[in-house]
């Protein structure tokens, strides 16, 4: 057993040993080490960059018509003009000329508009001409010595839907006057139930309207769906009707109560005139301040907001 043992050391001292002498060899742990890279023969490729293309100009001024949310709320539109002209130019004055307009309107907001920029100028909801078929609108801009007229794109048709809508509320406005005219609210907290006041008041006129549906707004809604179902005929030369719609709060977010315009006007489609001479339109019909805060203090005694 300790021969075995002896052989075993001995071994291992010689293992150590020939361990020690490759450590110790210079030649062998330099031989160990990777040569360095040889140096590149050409020299590595950048790449640059390309220079933009340039802005390439039509030559000419042109336009379209635009319209927000805002501008709705507004009672206006507006026009964009697009400068491809190689020059800024300084508008004096900016009429915009509809046949389905009764007037032709001016814009304002005037400003200069730089080359290659394109700028609005906002223009009025003027009455309409009821009847009137879309034809080309026309822009006319003035600035330093010159005078220039062009068409305008309407791809959107914010003139023909302006027209369209008016006229449908002009002859709606014949027959009878429609408005809001208040909230009446039972029970309390989440248990509250209102009723909205829909008001009919006839001119003496010839003619009828029918009230067919009521639509939502993000705001409030039928406590029965999504919409109001009426079916209320209103006859120009007949009494004054009431319709009592029932209503909920769509949502129960105060910041939204407190953020969202038009959260009050409601769509209401009607039917106007009787028989083969009937024909479908709907207006928009919004709530007075004084209606709107009824509505308001109603969707917070639903909602329990506080104050």
């Amino acid at each position: 057993m300790r021969r075995l043992f002896a052989a075993a050391l001995v071994a291992l001292v010689g293992l150590a040993g020939s361990l020690g002498a490759c450590s110790s060899d210079g030649s062998s742990s330099e031989a160990a080490q990777p040569e360095p890279s040889a140096a590149p023969s050409s020299p590595v490729k950048s790449l640059s960059m390309l220079p933009m293309p340039e802005k390439t100009l039509s030559g000419t001024l042109t336009a379209d018509l635009q319209q927000s949310s805002r501008d709705v709320a507004l009672g206006r539109f507006q026009v964009w003009v697009t400068n491809g002209l190689d020059h800024g130019i300084e508008p004096r004055r900016i009429v915009y000329d509809d046949r389905m307009l009764s007037r032709p309107v001016v814009g304002g907001r005037l400003r200069s508009i730089p080359s290659g920029a394109y700028r609005g100028f906002t223009l009025d909801l003027v009455e309409p001409r009821c009847g009137a078929e879309r034809g080309e609108a026309t822009v006319t801009v003035s600035y330093g010595d010159k005078e220039e007229s062009f068409p305008v794109e309407d791809e959107t048709g914010v003139v023909e839907r302006w027209s369209h809508e008016r006229c449908d509320e002009i002859a709606v406005e014949q027959v009878a006057e429609l408005e809001w005219t208040g909230v009446t609210v039972t029970g309390s907290g989440s248990d509250a139930e209102a009723l909205f006041e829909l008001t009919a008041t006839p001119t003496g006129r010839d003619g009828m309207v029918t009230v067919d549906t009521v639509g939502g707004t993000p705001l409030f809604t039928s406590a029965e769906g999504s919409f109001w179902t009426v079916g209320q005929r209103v006859r120009g030369d007949g009494e004054k009707t009431s319709m009592l719609l029932a209503a909920q709060p769509a949502r129960c977010d105060s910041h939204a109560f407190g953020a969202a315009g038009g959260g009050t006007t409601f769509f209401v489609n009607l039917t106007i005139g009787s028989g083969e001479d009937a024909r479908e339109a709907q207006i928009r019909l919004a709530m007075s301040p004084e209606v709107t805060a009824d509505a308001f203090a109603f969707a917070g005694e639903v909602c329990g907001w506080e104050g």
